[in-house]
């Protein structure tokens, strides 16, 4: 569906126009609310386009679903605004969805979505099928959204904005007295989100904008302390940089990473994380503690299929539990061997390979941070899938903008010269050769 351009003041013409309709003929400031987001909602789906679907895809994404305001009950579980916000962002994208799934990427997410469902709905029913898909909801609706975007949009140029909107919110209604938390969920979350500015800034080309999202990134990570989101953010950074090995030893260079980002990271990293987290080798300690518990749960399933979504076996967790008081194997992709078995864990890996095959440095970079970061963080609702759905969005896309389309080739001396027209003499000797 083309977008004309008189559509953008056509919308905001129609938002302030509802604003004293709503005033003067709502029975009460509820039913005023109701009808305001309704209008919102059918003024977005018509005229939103790929950046605005995208911005609002990403806020809804990172923020924790629990922080939006509750909507009602839903099959037995509880349905959020930001629930209601993806599905209608996903309607809007559906409207525009210009060709057939074009990426492999899509066609594997379907089938373990497929899988999940199937042995979630099979092993414990409703409750276990939708906790599930709450989990893969945002991934879904990023794949959703691919489906609008054209071939080349630079889908991490309206991301960040949404990121760094998130980040804010945090000084602004989070907490900030010790570790940072806030809307887009606990310490691990806000670091994470923190890291993936730090990817996208070092990704930049206009210096303004990359001391801007640097700058909040470093300063997210500070405050959050997360030490896989700090590792993530310097995995990622390398990544970058190994793409783009004959620029990062040029300082100077408009484009790719620089050398003075990754060096203090690698700094950040050795020194400032051991200062920041004394309590780091206690941390490794309860994750190993939950680690080793894994082979008991394991064993307690069907090791081919799991046990079903969120289903384990408690005594083989027991003695873990008893030391960390933490509940879960604290990683995804040991959470997800248990539930769905090696099918659906490989079905998960396939994913993340198919996430990563396409050539786009920084969807490479986001996708590696959000890899390690999943080492630290259980299979339920956070910020993780928000951002891995958008890598798998912005993987259907070549992204041209930003120094970002591919990785780094060197370029031939001969197309640095400047070619001269053939003359007429060397034109008639080629035609008789």
């Amino acid at each position: 569906m083309p977008i004309p351009s008189w559509k953008t003041p056509l919308t905001i013409a129609g938002v302030m126009a509802s604003v004293p309709l709503t005033a003067l003929a709502a029975a009460s400031p509820g039913h005023a609310l109701v009808i305001l987001l309704l209008t919102g909602a059918a003024l977005f789906v018509i005229t939103a386009g790929p950046g605005l679907i995208v911005l609002v895809t990403t806020i809804v994404s990172v923020i924790h679903p629990t922080a939006w305001p509750e909507l009602g009950e839903l099959w037995g579980g509880t349905f959020h605004y930001g629930d209601a916000a993806l599905v209608v962002v996903c309607f809007a994208a559906l409207l525009r969805c210009t060709s057939a799934p074009r990426a492999p990427v899509l066609k594997v997410l379907t089938a373990f979505l497929l899988f999940g469902v199937a042995r979630s709905a099979t092993g414990h029913g409703l409750e276990n099928t939708l906790s599930f898909l709450r989990v893969m909801e945002p991934v879904i609706a990023g794949a959703v959204v691919s489906l609008s975007l054209p071939r080349e949009f630079d889908l991490w140029r309206s991301a960040r904005w949404g990121l760094l909107g998130a980040l804010a919110t945090v000084p602004l209604f989070g907490n900030t007295v010790d570790r940072w938390y806030g809307l887009p969920g606990g310490s691990n979350e806000v670091g994470l989100v923190a890291a993936v500015l730090v990817i996208i800034g070092a990704a930049e080309s206009n210096k303004i904008a990359r001391t801007l999202f640097v700058a909040s990134g470093l300063v997210g990570l500070f405050g959050a302390r997360g030490i896989g989101a700090s590792v993530g953010a310097l995995a990622g950074l390398a990544v970058l940089a190994l793409g783009r090995s004959k620029r990062v030893q040029n300082l100077g260079a408009r484009r790719g990473v620089n050398l003075l980002v990754f060096a203090c990271a690698v700094a950040a990293a050795f020194l400032l994380i051991p200062v920041v987290r004394p309590d780091m080798q206690l941390t490794v300690q309860i994750h190993k503690l939950q680690a080793d518990s894994f082979w008991g749960a394991f064993e307690a399933t069907n090791q081919m299929v799991g046990g079903g979504w969120s289903q384990v076996d408690p005594t083989a967790l027991m003695d873990t539990y008893r030391y960390t008081h933490l509940e879960g194997l604290h990683n995804v992709y040991l959470d997800i061997a248990v539930y769905l078995g090696i099918i659906g864990s490989g079905m998960f890996l396939m994913l993340l390979w198919h996430t990563w095959r396409p050539r786009d440095l920084v969807t490479r970079a986001v996708l590696v941070a959000t890899v390690v970061w999943f080492n630290t963080t259980g299979a339920f609702p956070c910020a993780g899938w928000g951002v891995l759905g958008l890598a798998v969005a912005a993987s259907t896309c070549r992204i041209p903008g930003l120094g970002r389309g591919k990785p780094t080739v060197p370029t031939p001396l001969s197309h640095h010269v400047q070619r001269r027209p053939p003359s007429a003499e060397n034109s008639r000797q080629h035609a008789r050769t």
